[in-house]
């Protein structure tokens, strides 16, 4: 064993597991929670719903018809104050120079040789995204959410949440899946496939109206197509040409046709959260109640590891020894180490930092 225990970086794939979620509005939003503690939801039960803050766009009016006294606005207002405005409809015309709206909104404020033109507000309506029970009500805000299933995290999401059922895709690809398919069951579907994302990927997901792609890695140069995407992205191994290891299709390939939701998190800097599936699969037993999962587990010898950097990131194996002492690697760094048979027979000497967990 090490000197030290080692708690390696976590990515959870259980089969069946107890997940608490929170399903909470941003922050600058102000809702109304719709549920109650105790009470039961399903996926698309709204939870809670809050009007999103509308932004002003504020014009100086002055400066656009080269006013000198601010009183000379108001006859050359064309709306007035609380009219809605659409986007480049006149607001406001002096001789043939006309101030056109920015936004669609309404009209707010005229006065002091200023226009305000507020944004119309939308409605944002929070779906549980889970079958489960309502153990906290957190009020204004929305809910804590508890339920069991099969739970997958993956290395990256596109920021998009969706629901639908989880289908494998067929054994030609995604090519595969015309519309004709579509027709036998993968319309709005979860489609896993063990590909890296192409281009033509995503646009033919977008024609097949699919409601997710779970996918083992893409290029860095589509990480903006694949944020404007209509569906929830998830990938499993990370960013290059990489595909899916046979562990992570194979835990998924065993879920097909299972109701899941993608909870497809957007890195980023302050966010806890990981891009996750959770799928709703049946308890071996009435009254059974699954185990939570095992987030405090130091590495030890035995386990099976994905190895998340360096030429053979995306590769599984079992780790066979766990040197006392750091290894010296042939960049010149010294560091601590374990060493992993992977998948293939092939023995390697991994830093610890390059070692995830799948708990």
């Amino acid at each position: 064993m090490t000197s030290q225990p080692y708690f390696p970086e976590l990515r959870l794939m259980l089969p069946l597991t107890v997940i608490r979620r929170e399903r909470l509005l941003p922050d600058d939003v102000d809702g109304v929670v719709e549920v109650r503690a105790n009470s039961s939801v399903s996926l698309r039960d709204v939870v809670a719903r809050g009007t999103n803050p509308a932004p002003y766009v504020l014009i100086d009016a002055m400066k656009f018809f080269r006013l000198r006294d601010p009183d000379q606005l108001p006859p050359l207002m064309q709306v007035e104050i609380g009219d809605t405005v659409e986007l480049n409809q006149v607001i406001a015309q002096k001789g043939r120079r006309r101030l056109l709206s920015p936004i669609d909104g309404r009209l707010a404020y005229a006065g002091a040789g200023r226009i305000i033109v507020q944004s119309v507000p939308t409605i944002i309506e929070l779906e549980a995204g889970v079958n489960g029970v309502v153990i906290e009500v957190k009020k204004g805000r929305g809910v804590v959410l508890e339920t069991y299933g099969a739970l997958f995290q993956g290395v990256w999401g596109n920021g998009k949440r969706a629901i639908g059922t989880l289908r494998s895709e067929p054994e030609g690809g995604m090519a595969q899946v015309t519309f004709d398919a579509i027709d036998i069951g993968f319309r709005g579907a979860l489609l896993v496939t063990r590909s890296p994302l192409t281009h033509e990927t995503l646009a033919n997901a977008s024609d097949q109206q699919l409601s997710g792609l779970i996918a083992p890695s893409m290029e860095p140069d589509m990480i903006d197509a694949a944020l404007a995407a209509p569906y929830a992205i998830l990938l499993t191994e990370g960013f290059g040409s990489m595909r899916m290891n046979s562990t992570n299709f194979r835990f998924l390939d065993e879920l097909d046709g299972l109701q899941a939701t993608i909870d497809a998190v957007l890195p980023a800097p302050l966010e806890v959260r990981r891009p996750e599936l959770i799928v709703k699969v049946q308890l071996p037993s009435v009254g059974y109640r699954p185990p939570h999962p095992n987030i405090d587990r130091p590495l030890a010898v035995g386990m099976t590891v994905r190895l998340s950097r360096g030429d053979m990131a995306g590769f599984v194996g079992e780790v066979i020894d766990l040197p006392t002492a750091p290894v010296l690697l042939d960049n010149g760094l010294r560091v601590r180490c374990a060493q992993v048979q992977l998948n293939t027979g092939e023995k390697r000497v991994v830093p610890l930092e390059n070692i995830e967990v799948s708990g």
